[in-house]
């Protein structure tokens, strides 16, 4: 199973692929990186919606003026970390942002500000609640090495953890003229699943944004011996 997501999370996936009783064949094609960003004032937000680890990691110091805003997290992780940079973790969401939003209304949390990434989905509108992003980090594409192409060559499956990366990745075998059929991909949403475009040998998606469910349904992919193109299974 190919991972493709940047460093430090690429690490992280590839050991739970291999805990899953998959084969990891780790190759970034992306590497996250801090932007220039000025940190609005704080008091025109009642709690902060983090959807990605990395908004901590990449936030600098910076994030130090927004300790006193409770933390609406999406995933564990994310939360974890947020937590051991001296944030107070509000609510943690298992499936995705907007249910993190939803969950900052029904706490009482109707502006939020989103410390995202330059790549990022648009949000369901939640009543009430409004949602202002700032951009505190990206994910630069890296060019590939030279024997990348006979990597991904000898894969199965590729793990998508984000829109642009199903963009690229599907770029990448066009370019290398690899045979998509040749792959099964396994993505973190139906909006990955379909940024991959078409000509798959199977698509699995995960029932929640994390590993484990994309994992999950990965392996019940293969469980039904799904060989039909495009051929869609979720768990």
């Amino acid at each position: 199973m190919l991972i493709i997501r940047p460093q430090p999370g690429n690490d992280a996936s590839a050991s739970r692929v291999q805990a899953a009783g998959f084969e990891p064949v780790q190759l970034p094609l992306f590497q996250v990186e801090p932007v220039d960003w000025s940190v609005p004032d704080p008091s025109h937000y009642d709690a902060l919606l983090i959807t990605s680890a990395n908004a901590i990691r990449q936030g600098d110091d910076a994030l130090s003026a927004l300790l006193s805003l409770p933390v609406h997290a999406v995933g564990a992780h994310s939360a974890g970390i947020a937590a051991k940079a001296g944030f107070t973790i509000a609510t943690t969401s298992t499936s995705g942002a907007n249910e993190a939003v939803a969950a900052a209304g029904s706490a009482g949390h109707t502006n939020l500000l989103w410390l995202a990434g330059e790549d990022r989905s648009a949000l369901e509108s939640i009543s009430d609640v409004q949602v202002e992003p700032v951009t505190v980090y990206r994910s630069a594409t890296l060019q590939p090495a030279g024997d990348a192409r006979a990597t991904v060559a000898s894969c199965e499956a590729v793990a998508l953890h984000s829109i642009r990366a199903a963009q690229y990745f599907g770029t990448c075998c066009d370019s290398w003229q690899l045979d998509r059929a040749a792959f099964s991909i396994a993505a973190f949403s139906p909006a990955i699943a379909a940024a991959a475009g078409e000509g798959w040998r199977a698509v699995a998606v995960a029932a929640a944004p994390n590993d484990d469910a994309l994992l999950s349904a990965l392996a019940a992919l293969g469980k039904l011996g799904a060989t039909g193109s495009d051929k869609e299974y979720r768990i």
